[in-house]
């Protein structure tokens, strides 16, 4: 119950963050077009920051056993996704992308470090750089029915990717940064949430309402992203009591988080229906300050 009550504030203050940018883009301050500049401001330099910023920490003996476990955990929860969203909506498959990946790390992360502190990051960096590789490769081919044209070193330069191996390499070496860069990185990192949220709010600001509250794709889709797969993803996180609870919340806070907001990304590169991709992201997103709650209090 508590932790319940602490999501639902926090998730409030994260509303009033998409509120401000929904009113921008509204005031014709931010538009889509310049909220491009944001967008790339979080995915390549405030995002790897906070991923960097968990790995800041000593390799000791049982946070290494915590990190595998997450790492563990973390892959079953996006397999539990992947399945889930193949079943139902394997016809679809803008649906089947937008249930299967969550907004882990926009969502996610800012979630996890109000409830449990910035170091709980450190337990779902994996599955965040796991998401990005995922979307990258079985996402796009779920989109264009082929893997061609992707190709490995466009991978490999994903920034989150990029920063979950470098955050893994400072981890396990003896390489102790220089305080005045650690500051850095941590207060950079800080502004992971305001900046996420203003422009999720600048999302929902270019979706029209009738759009987005009369599409039944974008209902089904989150029914099933909202609560069918964070119930399963909570059962199946049951089987593991031994694991510490933190990393449990952790990695069901991140697999209860609405469809990913680069949904409309990647099917706008594929040249799909955008709009309909949006209009999925935003009211998965509304409907979230209702259904993550609920999913914390069954769990």
């Amino acid at each position: 119950m508590e932790q319940a009550g602490i999501l639902l504030g926090q998730l409030a203050v994260m509303f009033l963050y998409v509120a401000i940018g929904w009113c921008l883009c509204h005031g014709h301050l931010i538009t889509e077009r310049n909220s491009s500049a944001l967008t790339n401001l979080l995915l390549y330099v405030i995002l790897p920051c906070v991923i960097l910023k968990s790995f800041l920490q000593d390799a000791r003996p049982e946070r290494t056993v915590q990190l595998l476990w997450s790492l563990l955990l973390g892959t079953v929860a996006l397999g539990v996704g992947m399945l889930v969203s193949f079943l139902i909506f394997r016809k679809n498959p803008v649906a089947n992308f937008g249930s299967a990946f969550s907004n882990a790390g926009f969502m996610g992360i800012p979630l996890i470090t109000a409830m449990l502190g910035s170091e709980a990051v450190f337990f779902i960096a994996g599955m965040v750089a796991l998401l990005n590789i995922l979307q990258w490769t079985y996402g796009q081919a779920l989109l264009k029915h082929s893997l061609e044209g992707l190709r490995p070193v466009e991978l490999v330069k994903n920034p989150l990717v990029l920063s979950f191996l470098l955050g893994l390499l400072l981890y396990f070496l003896p390489i102790q940064l220089p305080e005045l860069l650690t500051g850095a990185v941590g207060s950079i990192a800080s502004c992971n949430a305001p900046v996420a949220m203003v422009l999720l709010g600048v999302l929902l600001g270019g979706v029209s309402f009738r759009q987005m509250f009369c599409s039944a794709s974008a209902w089904w889709v989150s029914l099933v992203r909202l609560l069918v797969i964070p119930v399963l993803t909570a059962l199946i996180l049951m089987l593991f009591r031994f694991v510490p609870e933190a990393i449990r919340v952790a990695i069901l806070i991140a697999a209860a988080a609405p469809v990913g907001s680069n949904l409309a990304v990647y099917v706008q590169r594929q040249n799909g229906n955008s709009g309909e991709a949006a209009a999925i992201v935003c009211l998965s997103t509304i409907l979230s300050i209702v259904s993550m709650p609920l999913v914390m209090l069954l769990a």
